[in-house]
C-alpha cells in the first residue's frame, strides 16, 4: 500500500506545453503505479488539452472551476463536483471555459496518446452552448 498526502513529495508543478494550448500546470499526485497516473490539473481560461486516447480509460474529477469534455459526436459543460469517464480509446479532449479556470484530479489508465491539437474554431464552437 502506497499513501499519497496530496502530491508526490518532492515533486514539483509541472507547466506542460506537449499536448496542451494555453497555460495548463500539473501536480503530480501518483505516477508508475502499474499503468495509472493521477494528476491534479489546472487549466487557465481558454486552456485546453490536444485531443487525445487512453488505452484503458480516464477518469476526470472536477474540483474547481468548470469547463468542457468534447468526444468526436459531443460536448458537456463540467463543473466541481462532476466526474467524467472516457472509455477505453475514446478520443476526446478538456479544457477550461473562456472567462475561468478549470481544476481536475485526472486518473489516466494505460498509455495516452496524443493527437491533433484543437484549433480556435473547434474550441469556441464547442464552447457555445447550441453546440453541445
Amino acid at each position: 500500500m502506497k499513501v499519497i498526502h496530496g502530491r508526490e513529495t518532492d515533486a514539483p508543478s509541472i507547466k506542460q506545453s506537449d499536448g496542451f494550448t494555453g497555460e495548463v500546470w500539473a501536480d503530480p499526485v501518483l505516477r508508475g503505479a502499474e499503468g495509472a497516473s493521477v494528476h491534479t490539473v489546472f487549466f487557465a481560461p481558454g486552456a485546453r488539452t490536444h485531443w487525445h486516447r487512453h488505452s484503458h480509460g480516464q477518469i476526470l474529477h472536477i474540483t474547481g472551476g468548470s469547463g468542457v469534455v468534447v468526444t468526436r459526436d459531443e460536448a458537456v459543460e463540467v463543473r466541481a463536483g462532476d466526474t467524467v469517464w472516457s472509455p477505453p480509446g475514446a478520443e476526446h479532449w478538456h479544457g477550461a471555459g473562456e472567462d475561468g479556470y478549470l481544476i481536475h484530479t485526472a486518473i489516466s489508465l494505460g498509455e495516452h496518446t496524443w493527437l491533433d491539437p484543437v484549433t480556435d474554431e473547434e474550441y469556441k464552437h464547442r464552447l457555445d452552448p447550441g453546440n453541445r
